[in-house]
């Protein structure tokens, strides 16, 4: 006597296989590679593989994060004098981005009062020639442009793609309209070294491979294989049991 499943049984066999076919479907597209998010008061990546340091002669601590989390801040200070060094002094981000394409970067950025209202974005494939991927610049204004947090992502030059060692920097520049000046983050503030830029979340993105996709594909269905074969054996053991109970 073999048992008919249960209502709830096809359910969540249907819910499973939807969920993995989902994951197989998605997995064309970005996937995270590398993600910092400094929870741990450290400057490991939460996720992948990567390193993070200090570049320009900045220094930096630990604050509270996006939202208020405890330690989930990375503190930066100590940037050039008005009117020296821009595009020089921030962080940088080692990763590698082989068998991965279009790679994409975003990140959470909080200005202090009196922290350069610009920041340039930098990559190269050597660590030793950066090129600019793109810039952000606010306008300073009495509330809410200092002291404030910011989203910002960025899709990165094509060239950045499928290379065993890529460094990404965020710098702090020159403002567009005031030339050769850094300007502050709020109006009335001035511009001051000791104003800090806050970084939080700063995740790397991509899209596999051909060769990635069909081995991610493949684990998918392994795994989709997997539960198959547990709730084959799960099913044979109910039956069992009910043949056993029914006998007696």
């Amino acid at each position: 006597m073999i048992p008919k499943s249960s209502p709830a049984l096809t359910r969540a066999a249907k819910f499973q296989i939807i969920g993995l076919a989902f994951f197989a479907q998605n997995l064309c597209g970005q996937i995270l590679i590398s993600r910092w998010d400094f929870n741990s008061g450290s400057l490991s990546p939460h996720a992948g593989l990567g390193e993070a340091l200090l570049v320009g002669g900045t220094a930096a601590t630990f604050a509270a994060g996006y939202e208020g989390e405890a330690a989930g801040g990375w503190n930066i200070r100590s940037f050039p004098a008005q009117g020296m060094l821009p595009g020089t002094a921030g962080v940088q981000f080692n990763l590698s981005t082989e068998g991965y394409s279009a790679v994409g970067l975003s990140f959470q950025i909080r200005h202090s009062n009196t922290s350069a209202n610009s920041e340039r974005v930098l990559w190269s494939v050597d660590g030793q020639q950066f090129t600019e991927a793109t810039r952000f610049s606010i306008t300073p204004a009495s509330t809410g442009t200092g002291e404030s947090w910011y989203q910002r992502s960025v899709d990165l030059p094509l060239a950045a793609a499928n290379q065993a060692n890529l460094s990404v920097r965020i710098v702090s520049d020159f403002d567009l309209g005031t030339e050769g000046r850094y300007l502050a983050s709020r109006l009335g503030s001035s511009y001051s070294t000791s104003g800090t830029w806050r970084f939080d979340n700063v995740n790397f993105s991509a899209v596999p491979e051909p060769e990635e996709y069909a081995a991610l594909s493949a684990l998918a269905l392994l795994g989709f294989g997997l539960w198959r074969r547990r709730r084959s054996g799960a099913n044979r053991g109910t039956s069992a049991t009910r043949e056993t109970s029914a006998f007696r």
